[in-house]
C-alpha cells in the first residue's frame, strides 16, 4: 500500500503581516477605503513572500518579469524544502523513482521538474511529472498521481513538490476579485514523498481519492494570464456554492469505500479562506476543534494555493498526534469548479 512517508514544508524569508500587506504594499495600487475591511476580516495574521517589500510591483511588472522572478527565487526554495523531506525520510536524491511538480504561479520549459532533477543529482531514467496550472486543489492530485504509480510500482519512491508563489502576482486596481486574492494570497512549498508500506513506523497510507467537477460552474473561479501577470475570478458566491456540494461528495466517497463520516478523526480542509472554511464546518456539521488545523494554517500562512494541503496535513502530523487505524479525508477545492479528496489511514 502506499504511504505518506513524510511531509516538509516551507517558505521565504520575508514574514510580513496581514494588515502591513494592505497598508504598506498594496494600498497605494488599489486605493480603495474597502480594501482594508476585506483584509481585516480575513482572519490571517500573517504571510510570507519572496518580495521584501512591494518595490517590484510598484510598476505592475509584466508577466515575463513575475515569472522571471518566480524561477529566481523558487528554484533554491523547491531544493531546500525537498533536500527536508529526503533527510526526514533517510532517503538520497537517487532513490527518487518519479518527481512531481505542481504550481499554478509560474512555468517553464524545460521546467522546475528537469532543472531540480539536476540541481539535486537524481538519476536521468527519472519519470517525472508536471501539474501545472490546476490551481488549489493540485496538491491532492499529485497525491492521486503517486499512489497509482506505488501501485503499479511497488518499488518506487515519489516526491511531490508543489511550489506557490502566489504575491508575485498581486495586481493593481479596484476590482473586487483583485482585493479578494490580494487579501488572502502568499507564498509557500510543500514536499510529499510516497513510497510502499513501511512496518516500521506509523505513517499515513493512501487508501483512495476522488474528483468531482462541477462543469456548469467553469466560470466562478479560475485564473486568467494577463500581460501583468495572473489575474483571479473568484465569484463571491464560491463558499455557498461548496457548501451545497460537499457534503453528499463526502458521504459518496465514504460509502465507496465503506466508512462514515464518524469514522473519520482528522479533516484537513484546504483553507482557501476563512468563510470556505467556516460554511464546509456548517456543511458537514463538524464542530470547531476539527478545522483548528486549517484555520492555524491560514491564520499563520494564507492560501498558498496548492502547496496549502500538505501544510494541514503536517499540521495534523504535527499536532494532532494520529494513532494506528486513524483516518484523515482532505479536501481541496479550485477552479472548474473542482473538489478533490483523499482518505489517509494511519497503520
Amino acid at each position: 500500500m502506499p504511504q505518506i512517508l513524510t511531509v516538509a514544508t516551507g517558505v521565504p524569508q520575508y514574514r510580513h503581516s496581514q494588515m502591513e500587506i494592505h497598508d504598506r504594499w498594496l494600498a497605494p495600487f488599489i486605493k480603495t477605503n474597502h480594501a482594508r475591511t476585506i483584509f481585516a476580516v480575513a482572519e490571517i495574521d500573517s504571510r510570507y513572500s519572496v518580495l521584501a517589500d512591494s518595490s517590484f510591483l510598484n510598476d505592475e511588472p509584466t508577466t515575463q518579469a513575475r515569472n522571471d522572478h518566480y524561477m529566481e527565487t523558487g528554484r533554491p526554495l523547491a531544493a531546500q524544502v525537498i533536500k527536508q523531506a529526503l533527510a526526514q525520510a533517510k532517503l538520497v536524491s537517487s532513490d527518487i523513482d518519479h518527481f512531481i511538480v505542481i504550481s499554478c504561479t509560474g512555468l517553464e520549459c524545460p521546467g522546475l521538474d528537469v532543472i531540480l532533477a539536476k540541481d539535486l543529482g537524481m538519476r536521468p531514467n527519472l519519470r517525472r511529472t508536471a501539474l501545472i496550472g490546476m490551481g488549489c486543489y493540485a496538491g491532492i492530485t499529485g497525491l492521486d498521481r503517486a499512489m497509482l504509480e506505488v501501485v503499479a510500482r511497488p518499488q518506487s519512491r515519489v516526491l511531490i513538490l508543489a511550489i506557490e508563489l502566489c504575491t508575485l502576482h498581486f495586481q493593481h486596481g479596484r476590482k473586487i476579485e483583485n482585493l479578494v486574492a490580494g487579501a488572502l494570497f502568499g507564498d509557500g512549498i510543500g514536499a510529499v514523498i510516497v513510497g510502499s508500506a513501511r512496518a516500521d513506523a506509523s505513517l499515513p497510507t493512501i487508501i483512495d481519492t476522488m474528483t468531482y467537477t462541477d462543469n456548469n460552474a467553469q466560470d466562478l473561479m479560475g485564473v486568467h494570464l494577463s500581460d501583468k501577470g495572473f489575474q483571479i475570478r473568484l465569484a463571491t458566491r464560491v463558499p455557498k456554492v461548496l457548501r451545497d456540494l460537499v457534503a453528499d461528495l463526502v458521504t459518496d466517497f465514504l460509502h465507496q469505500v465503506g466508512l462514515k463520516k464518524n469514522n473519520i478523526r482528522f479533516w484537513g480542509i484546504h483553507p482557501g479562506g476563512a468563510k470556505i472554511v467556516d460554511y464546509i464546518e456548517q456543511s458537514l456539521n463538524l464542530q470547531p476543534q476539527d478545522l483548528e488545523y486549517s484555520r492555524r494554517v491560514l491564520r499563520q500562512y494564507g492560501n498558498m494555493s496548492a502547496a496549502t494541503i500538505f501544510f494541514v496535513l503536517a499540521d495534523i502530523m504535527e499536532h494532532g498526534q494520529p494513532q494506528p487505524g486513524d483516518y484523515a479525508l482532505l479536501l481541496a477545492f479550485g477552479p472548474g469548479l473542482t473538489v478533490e479528496q483523499s482518505l489517509l489511514q494511519w497503520s
